[in-house]
């Protein structure tokens, strides 16, 4: 049986590449649908080279992010177990039921605030990375990618808030 890493792993890469392959098709749709000429119109087509460089990046990716996701759910439970008080209960008819859960705000606004920002910024930049060493670019390529991308991106998320 796959561990929950794992199942997460395959459940993203079967997502990514379905949708990387929506999205190629929708875009050629597009493309066909709005052309202004006959002799415009392409065909319907998939580029298997983004497909796959999306698919390693989802593969290299989910395992740290997953890993990442658990251990902000340890540090900061969303649902913390109250020390002392049972998890379930007794009712009229002897059965065992659930206790309520009460949503902890604190912790979950930390979790959220932690992900949006240091893991954001840290997916964004992988990503950068990763997609640019994929198409063969070198370390300096990288660094010019990460400039230009990376900071402009969170100048425009800055700006727009």
């Amino acid at each position: 049986m796959p561990s929950h890493l794992q199942t997460a792993t395959i459940q993203a890469a079967v997502l990514n590449v379905t949708s990387s392959i929506l999205a190629q098709l929708m875009t050629s749709y597009r493309k066909r649908h709005f052309a202004s000429s006959a002799s415009a119109v392409n065909p319907l087509s998939l580029q298997l080279t983004p497909i796959i460089q999306f698919l390693i990046f989802c593969l290299l990716s989910t395992p740290p992010n997953f890993l990442w996701q658990e251990y902000l759910e340890r540090e900061f439970p969303g649902y913390p177990v109250q020390q002392g008080k049972p998890k379930f209960k007794l009712d009229d008819e002897g059965k065992s039921i659930a206790v309520e859960k009460r949503l902890d705000i604190r912790n979950t606004a930390t979790k959220f605030l932690l992900d949006q920002t240091l893991g954001a910024a840290t997916n964004t930049a992988l990503f950068l990375v990763v997609l640019e060493l994929l198409r063969g670019g070198g370390l300096e390529k990288c660094i010019e990618v990460l400039r230009e991308d990376a900071i402009d991106v969170e100048e425009h998320q800055i700006r727009s808030v």
